[in-house]
């Protein structure tokens, strides 16, 4: 989870013949191809662009999940656009920081192996750096995706549990 002040995911009226496991599947090979998305603008040396774009990415692509899964977020029950948005912002400021956290690794991987490998080497560590970058970029897209998506799911899981239980 990001951040418990940020709005969370909310049932309010969950449709029961949904098929919860093929929406995660589906949700998960989104997030994954969004994911390589990230890993490959994380190569590119321009600073910070890699964060703009995950940022960018992933505004869209959590609500997108909680969509598909039927769900809503506080903000948008309460009504509250200005609640919607203040919650979007604290939502993009913990994932920058997270993503802001895969360049100071990168920094220090690049650090680490231009002191102790040899001359012949270190002219390579521009490429594992990228690539340093670029598996980060991917795995850090990824959990916070997938982290969303199991919440999303339990949720909708609980919701669907619960309205059956209800009807019988």
């Amino acid at each position: 989870m990001l951040n418990t002040s940020i709005s969370q995911p909310v049932a309010t009226n969950i449709d029961t013949t949904l098929n919860l496991e093929q929406i995660r599947a589906e949700c998960q090979a989104l997030a994954k191809s969004r994911a390589k998305i990230s890993a490959g603008v994380a190569v590119i040396p321009l600073p910070f662009l890699d964060v703009a774009v995950d940022v960018a990415m992933l505004s869209k692509l959590l609500p997108e999940i909680t969509a598909r899964f039927g769900l809503k977020d506080e903000a948008q029950l309460a009504g509250n656009e200005t609640l919607r948005e203040q919650n979007l912002k604290d939502r993009i400021i913990a994932v920058g920081g997270l993503i802001a956290a895969r360049g100071v690794v990168n920094k220090t991987v690049q650090g680490f192996g231009g002191r102790f490998i040899g001359k012949q080497v270190s002219k390579y560590i521009p490429l594992g750096g990228s690539m340093v970058a670029a598996t980060l970029g991917y795995m850090i897209f990824k959990k916070i995706s997938f982290d969303h998506i199991e919440e999303c799911y339990a949720i909708a899981k609980k919701a669907q549990r619960e309205a059956l239980a209800a009807t019988q």
